[in-house]
């Protein structure tokens, strides 16, 4: 979504609920409460496109055994070998 967001005042939007419902489909709205944005309205679609990308972050120690060793086991795609070919030797390409 590239749309600017559109701040609004918590009062306009309790006044005016089914217009800015209808305005976060097309755009995120920022709801603003003494003159700060604390919350940001979006479509249902935005939101499940952000959890889509949404990330879990593990620390090792949570890891098991199997898992830990496939990743030390893990090799490198030919992209990945690429690239650091390239930046062992940046006159290459």
């Amino acid at each position: 979504m590239t749309h600017p967001l559109l701040e609004v005042s918590a009062k306009q939007v309790a006044t005016k609920f089914g217009y800015y419902t209808d305005e976060a489909m097309l755009r995120p709205v920022g709801i603003q409460r003494h003159g700060q944005t604390r919350i940001v309205m979006i479509s249902l679609n935005e939101y499940e496109r952000l959890l889509r990308r949404d990330r879990q972050v593990l620390l090792v120690k949570d890891l098991d055994d199997d898992t830990l060793q496939a990743i030390r086991d893990a090799e490198p795609g030919e992209r990945s070998r690429e690239a650091g070919r390239r930046l062992a030797d940046p006159a290459s390409g």
